[in-house]
């Protein structure tokens, strides 16, 4: 169906069908004007036999000439029965056919006639006449447009069609090769391109351009990206050293309003230490590192580990924690980081979703983790996994949003599909791990 919509084949089926419709219109003209001229031909010539034997008045002679005219003539062209005073003469068998065209087989079974023949008869007063003229030229002249039709019409449409479809290939796959990188480029995936060599032609000018297009925005999403490192880099240092002095601050003796404000403070601080922490890591897992520390996982114990450590947590909330696992299946990865996958999405469900029943799954090589809370507008999805996006109905909860970027760029790391959904009710994250034999090919 996708193919249907292709303006490229579009247009092509257009120029084949006005090809087509030039030529048949100009074969079927010529047609009809040498039918006609042919049909014209043989029944001016019956006309004119009837009238040359109307035109002799003697009764003898009248018979003589059309027993001359049946002798002389070929029956494929012409065949005559003249019936005068009882007399019959001819070379005509039959005395029932009717004005009109016949076929040679029902004027004489079993004998080499014309294809067909043009009945004429007439009332000779006295006398009547019936005249049959060979309609041979109008059956070589079907053939011959038959011919015409089947040995160059049909293989001049067939290799235009073929030509018209070679280039909708070509056309098509480079406008699929433009569609898909838009989509990657829409789902965040910037180091997508159409590729080269880019054709001279209006869609090789559009990839061109599309190509550039990425690489810039590439570049500065890259630049801003190492932008925000680089402060939480050079701000985590000296708020570390904040904090450690607040650590000595609390060391020594302060008035308990004073001490509950540096509570304050110290739990602000680890809040920022925490934020730029996870800021930088996202940033290098952004950037491929970690890739190298891949090995065989298996999921299902990690899965079960998880779901351990993190029950009585979920109990304390007033929620259930269940871990279902069907026919999995092997991949690789970080381990480490998978647990922190695994831990976002819970602390997750935890957090905006407190005392509902939260769901581990692992079906094949897919983990998914569902919650009955409120979950999260279908438009806003894709924007929650972006750095530090918050919904307006979250804000009141502890966090930095940061917590579904982690997931995100640990996902994108292991070369895994991340998708947000509706759990009906609430929001289900489901990540699907690449078979580890295609990952190495």
């Amino acid at each position: 169906m996708r193919h249907l919509r292709s303006t490229p084949l579009r247009l092509t089926v257009v120029v084949i069908l006005v090809f087509a419709g030039f030529l048949g219109t100009g074969l079927g003209t010529a047609y009809l004007l040498m039918h006609r001229t042919l049909s014209v031909e043989i029944d001016s010539r019956a006309t004119q036999l009837i009238a040359e034997l109307r035109a002799i008045p003697d009764a003898d002679e009248r018979l003589e000439r059309a027993s001359q005219i049946a002798a002389s003539a070929d029956p494929r062209t012409l065949l005559v029965r003249l019936s005068l005073n009882g007399v019959v003469v001819g070379n005509l068998p039959r005395t029932d056919l009717r004005d009109g065209v016949v076929r040679g087989h029902d004027v004489a079974p079993g004998k080499a006639l014309s294809p067909s023949y043009l009945v004429r008869s007439a009332d000779l007063s006295p006398g009547h006449i019936t005249v049959l003229i060979g309609r041979e030229n109008l059956e070589e002249l079907n053939e011959i447009f038959l011919a015409i039709l089947a040995c160059s019409v049909l293989p001049a449409l067939l290799l235009t069609s073929a030509i018209g479809l070679v280039a909708v290939r070509r056309t098509g796959a480079r406008v699929g090769a433009i569609q898909t990188t838009l989509q990657a480029l829409t789902q965040g995936d910037l180091s997508a391109r159409t590729g080269a060599p880019h054709p001279d032609t209006d869609l090789g000018d559009i990839s061109r351009d599309l190509d550039r297009m990425a690489e810039a925005q590439e570049a500065a999403t890259q630049a801003l990206r190492q932008i925000g490192s680089d402060i939480a880099h050079d701000l985590k240092t000296p708020i570390q050293r904040v904090s450690v002095r607040l650590e000595r601050l609390a060391d020594t003796d302060l008035p308990p309003a004073a001490r509950a404000q540096l509570e304050g403070a110290q739990a602000e601080t680890a809040q920022i230490i925490a934020t730029f922490q996870s800021l930088l890591q996202i940033t290098q897992l952004e950037g491929g590192q970690g890739r190298d520390s891949f090995g065989p996982i298996d999921l299902v114990a990690l899965l079960q580990d998880m779901a351990e450590i993190y029950e009585p947590a979920v109990d304390e909330h007033g929620g259930t924690l269940s871990c279902d696992v069907h026919e999995a299946q092997p991949i690789t990865g970080d381990r480490h980081l998978l647990s922190r996958l695994i831990a976002n999405l819970v602390e997750n469900a935890l957090r905006h979703a407190p005392g509902s029943p939260i769901r581990l799954s692992l079906s094949g090589r897919v983990l998914s983790i569902s919650d009955t809370g409120p979950g999260i507008p279908e438009a806003r999805r894709h924007d929650v996994l972006r750095r530090l996006v918050r919904l307006d109905a979250s804000r009141s909860t502890p966090g930095s949003g940061l917590g579904l970027a982690m997931v995100k760029a640990i996902a994108d790391l292991h070369g895994a599909q991340l998708s947000l959904g509706n759990a009906g009710p609430g929001l289900i994250v489901a990540v699907a791990f690449p078979d580890p034999q295609i990952t190495k090919s």
